[in-house]
């Protein structure tokens, strides 16, 4: 909901009707490796904005909002574009599942003429950034005018619910809960939350909030996982900012995030996981947490609805396998969708429609 109102929020700025992404479209991106409201967002604006001045090159401005209002000016009407058309050929420029936001821009830029590159890079070059024209509004659609106060110390632009603590229902049934922390009773069993959601610093640490969107805590609490370790976003920013590195080379589709995910299962720990994936994957040092791993047998398990969480696991397997950890990988994918379920099925073991039927994969689950 808060993409569809992102997205319409800058339909408005440039004179159009709204837009209406609709679900089908949002499961083919997520698909296509956009699963990030961030990069969704910034990719399906900017090609409303390419498209159009494409048509229309006169209406550019020397800046954006001047841009937006000779648009709005304008009495030329634009079709809707075919988002899934473009979004499967980004898709096909990124064959080995990197990080998508690259190949977007790339994208747009190859049909767009060069004045319109600093517009592009504005909405793609750094979707992490609350600069970035479509991430600050998408926060505050996902956050509320409230949220985004508290959470970035700064006043919102316009007065809004949150959609997240307002509309977000839980996917796991009571049944699968109860039965996953049975499972987890046995001292040999454990699990994390890893989400490349925006997430507070690690809860073990001192470190300010500000500047932290603690959404994958909401989650976190609305499932009421309570002392289950998260591995979200805002802990790899955490530990990007330790190591010199931006979050998007930590988090997911890369394997630090899942490292760190690892370590947090086993040990409880998120700033000392955070730390040993960071060292595992800078220097090749096996440590803290990750290093209890090396003491038996593993077997980890993620379930996924995306392909880069999935790669992100597999990565870190290999680099434990390489650092002499014994270990067994499974990756259970997760999504009703078929064009989601298809591309899952390239990289897990298993594809099911819902989490409870993941989880009753490997744990019992009694309905």
């Amino acid at each position: 909901m808060a993409l569809r109102r992102t997205i319409d929020y800058f339909a408005t700025l440039m004179g159009l009707p709204s837009i209406n992404f609709t679900d089908d479209e949002i499961s083919i991106f997520e698909a296509c490796g956009l699963t990030n409201e961030w990069d969704s967002a910034a990719f399906a604006v900017g090609l409303l904005l390419t498209q159009a001045l494409i048509r229309q090159p006169n209406l550019q401005a020397d800046t954006l909002d001047g841009t937006f209002a000779n648009m709005r000016k304008s009495t030329n009407a634009y079709p809707r574009p075919d988002f899934v058309g473009h979004v499967r050929r980004v898709a096909a420029r990124n064959l080995n599942g990197d990080a998508p936001t690259p190949h977007a821009l790339a994208y747009l830029q190859e049909s767009a003429r060069t004045s319109i590159y600093p517009f592009l890079q504005m909405f793609l070059g750094d979707i992490y950034s609350l600069d970035t024209p479509t991430t600050r509004i998408q926060q505050v659609h996902t956050l509320g005018s409230e949220g985004f106060a508290k959470t970035y110390d700064i006043s919102a632009p316009f007065e809004s619910e949150s959609a997240l603590l307002v509309h977000d229902v839980p996917l796991l049934s009571e049944a699968s809960k109860t039965s996953l922390f049975q499972w987890r009773e046995h001292p040999s069993h454990d699990f994390v939350v890893f989400t490349a959601r925006p997430s507070l610093p690690p809860a073990d640490a001192d470190s300010s909030p500000v500047g932290y969107a603690p959404e994958g805590d909401f989650a976190v609490e609305l499932l009421g996982f309570h002392n289950v370790p998260l591995i979200g976003a805002g802990r790899m920013q955490w530990l990007a900012s330790h190591y010199n590195r931006t979050p998007g080379e930590y988090i997911k589709p890369y394997p630090v995030q899942a490292l760190a995910a690892i370590g947090a299962a086993i040990s409880g720990q998120e700033a000392a996981s955070l730390h040993a994936a960071a060292l595992l994957f800078e220097q090749k040092r096996l440590t803290g947490p990750l290093f209890q791993l090396t003491q038996q047998p593993n077997r980890v398990t993620v379930f996924e609805d995306s392909t880069g969480g999935i790669r992100a696991t597999r990565l870190a397997v290999e680099l434990l396998r390489e650092a002499g950890v014994e270990i067994e990988f499974q990756a259970i994918g997760v999504s009703p969708h078929a064009d989601k379920q298809a591309a899952l099925s390239q990289v897990a073991n298993q594809v099911v429609d819902d989490v409870n039927a993941g989880l009753n994969a490997i744990i019992n689950v009694v309905e």
